[in-house]
């Protein structure tokens, strides 16, 4: 694990924070360049991004801190983020009531913004996974395979679990730049993402080391399996209002 890059002075560099900055970065880069084949221009969507960013980093921190509530003894530790502490179902939830914020103030269409991000999303989450990775967080359960890795938070060799979820969140945002251009329902590319992350996350939690179950299911997949079914749900009931349209 190198959850600290470099220090320079009184600094200390933390790898997890820059690969969440990169994933950011990368997710605004894919962005900006599907919204200008679109014909729209990507300086004007700044404020969108950065909405994006706070509402992701608020709910992810705050859905952390509510399932690991024994982890934080004071008001400061719960601020400090520099080595892990965002939840992915949090970062999701606040971003999306970010954006149904931004589009009514602004009167944009809510469901084309999403649609617009959905690849990126996808991207920065595979990016920041490898955060996670380094910064010895979100950890696997125990493995005998010599592909095993330790961590500083648990004994033993430990599944992976960061750099699989990488690798999937890559996959499913090469699928989605695929279908960006053969879904035309509105609001349709944004569902098949959310469909497709939950169905990665719920078999991945398999491999997770989690510390709260119900019915033999964490509270990752519970949540997961919810936003799948509201997924599918969802791309049905769009696609059934484009054709009466």
């Amino acid at each position: 694990m190198y959850p600290v890059l470099f220090r320079i002075g009184g600094l200390t560099f933390y790898t997890y924070g820059l690969m969440l900055g990169l994933g950011f970065i990368a997710g605004v880069y894919v962005a900006s360049k599907r919204a200008a084949r679109k014909g729209i221009d990507p300086d004007s969507l700044f404020w969108f991004f950065i909405s994006l960013l706070v509402g992701g980093v608020v709910g992810g921190r705050i859905t952390h801190v509510a399932l690991n509530l024994n982890y934080y003894k004071d008001f400061r530790s719960i601020l400090d983020t520099r080595q892990g502490g965002l939840a992915i179902h949090g970062v999701l939830l606040g971003g999306v009531i970010a954006a149904v914020i931004y589009s009514r103030v602004k009167k944009a269409d809510f469901l084309s913004l999403m649609d617009m991000v959905a690849p990126s999303v996808a991207l920065g989450q595979g990016i920041g996974r490898v955060g996670c990775f380094f910064s010895g967080c979100c950890y696997g359960i125990r493995t005998s395979g010599t592909w095993g890795f330790e961590t500083r938070f648990a004994p033993g060799l430990r599944h992976p679990y960061q750099l699989y979820e990488s690798a999937l969140d890559l996959l499913l945002f090469v699928a989605l730049l695929y279908l960006s251009s053969r879904i035309e329902t509105a609001g349709g590319l944004f569902t098949v993402y959310v469909g497709g992350y939950s169905a990665i996350r719920f078999f991945l939690e398999f491999f997770r080391e989690n510390d709260d179950y119900y019915l033999g299911l964490s509270f990752g997949q519970w949540f997961s399996l919810a936003a799948l079914i509201l997924a599918v749900a969802t791309f049905i009931g769009l696609q059934k209002r484009r054709r009466a349209d």
